[in-house]
């Protein structure tokens, strides 16, 4: 899937291609990074179709469906795309002024779109309330094949009807933006969100305080917080994954208690149980990505993070590339934003652990690296925002080179250089004076 965006904010053009397992973000402050995550979160979220794929009430009947594709319907939805991102909710701003140029558009022509998708495989399952539905379709195929999984009887003609827009909304975002389903955001208010959830829950988000006010992005995840008893209702494939986060970085156990609090449970010291808000930061802010890994993740989703450094020493963030690299490799899509240089640093190392050499391979098990944190470099889209020198009020996005080195930051690169330089100016001055440095 390739959108571009263009005059959003600083943000001159972007090209992006969220077909890639992994989109990292970098560049300076303000260069309009977060803007485009909103955009691309906006982009995504569902959305209601008035004409479906299939009839569900016939699925409820037959139990199983095989029904012809309609690519020009489908085309025609994802064009319509296009037209759905509602700035007032995408960012809490009007588009007046800021945004007043705004334009998007898909990169793609219609028969590059149905060839790719006649020429995909694909099988998954869409589960709501007392309805679980799996969808299959063979690589060559312009046929789906409907099963009726799991059906509990709803109790009238709205549920039903809800349930009909449910599944075939998701299943025509699937099937126009190459098996992408849905889309979550971690934005990097999402560490006040979970801290103060009870009060915002007095509140509520659907006040005219909360609706106009704060980004889509930043509502959903406080609606997020303000509901984990409904979300820890339901467990996710990815639970593992999320445990392996508890073992490894936090060293305990994140949890929901039973009026809905987030709480943590450390392994070292005191056999306690301690509210977020007594919780470190790295707790806060990697709460969010373990309800996420606990209870929402499914196959196919878009999992986008906003700095997700935040509170985390240099070891953990390292650690953390690594959950990132098994993510990727076990059917969620990420992009991320990020000005950490050891983040970016693991990743290229991932990248190049992904060679099939003997060296590279000896190299992998010494130091203990599995064969899921390895990512290839095709797998990877990077891009750099900065401003230019021409217009220094416009960005330019430019789209790095990935190889199976990794890819460079240069603007990341440059301040270390200079940093080190300066380091080593005063540490000679400092020790050996003016007259041994001449």
């Amino acid at each position: 899937m390739k959108v571009s965006f263009e005059n959003l904010g600083v943000v001159k053009r972007i090209d992006l291609d969220l077909s890639k397992k992994l989109s990292v973000f970098c560049g300076p402050n303000g260069t309009g990074k977060t803007y485009v995550c909103y955009a691309v979160y906006e982009y995504i979220r569902p959305i209601i179709v008035n004409s479906g794929v299939f009839d569900l009430d016939l699925l409820i009947k037959e139990k199983k469906l095989v029904i012809s594709l309609d690519y020009d319907m489908l085309f025609e939805l994802k064009k319509e795309y296009n037209k759905r991102l509602p700035l007032d909710y995408a960012f809490g701003v009007k588009k007046e002024s800021f945004f007043s140029d705004f334009n998007i558009s898909l990169n793609v022509d219609k028969e590059e779109f149905i060839s790719k998708l006649r020429y995909s495989k694909f099988i998954f399952s869409l589960a709501n309330e007392n309805m679980k539905i799996s969808y299959e379709k063979d690589a060559g195929s312009d046929e789906l094949n409907i099963i009726l999984e799991n059906f509990e009887s709803l109790d009238s003609s709205d549920s039903l009807e809800t349930a009909d827009v449910f599944q075939n909304s998701l299943l025509v975002k699937c099937l126009s933006f190459s098996s992408l389903l849905k889309v979550f955001i971690l934005p990097v208010e999402r560490n006040s969100a979970y801290t103060f959830a009870n009060e915002l829950a007095k509140n509520r988000l659907s006040s005219d305080v909360y609706s106009n006010r704060y980004p889509r992005a930043i509502q959903d995840t406080l609606a997020t917080a303000i509901d984990l008893n409904h979300i820890k209702k339901q467990t996710s494939e990815y639970y593992w994954l999320a445990e392996e986060i508890e073992n490894t970085i936090l060293h305990g156990d994140v949890k929901v208690s039973e009026n809905g609090e987030l709480q943590f449970a450390p392994r070292r010291g005191r056999n306690t149980v301690l509210s977020i808000h007594l919780s470190a930061s790295i707790i806060k802010n990697l709460s969010g990505l373990l309800i996420y890994l606990k209870h929402q993740a499914r196959k196919n989703d878009l999992l986008i993070i906003d700095e997700p450094e935040l509170g985390l020493h240099p070891d953990n963030q390292i650690l953390l590339a690594r959950i990132f690299a098994k993510l990727i490799n076990n059917g969620i899509r990420l992009l991320i934003s990020t000005h950490s240089d050891y983040i970016i640093r693991e990743l290229n190392n991932l990248i190049m652990l992904s060679g099939n050499t003997p060296e590279i391979e000896k190299h992998r098990e010494e130091w203990g690296y599995k064969e899921d944190e390895c990512i290839k470099p095709e797998d990877v889209g990077a891009y750099l925002f900065n401003f230019t020198e021409e217009n220094p009020s416009h960005v330019v996005v430019e789209n790095l080179s990935v190889d199976e080195t990794g890819f460079e930051v240069k603007t990341i690169d440059e301040a270390i250089c200079n940093l080190n330089s300066l380091s080593e100016d005063i540490y000679y001055a400092l020790k050996y004076g003016e007259d041994k440095m001449q």
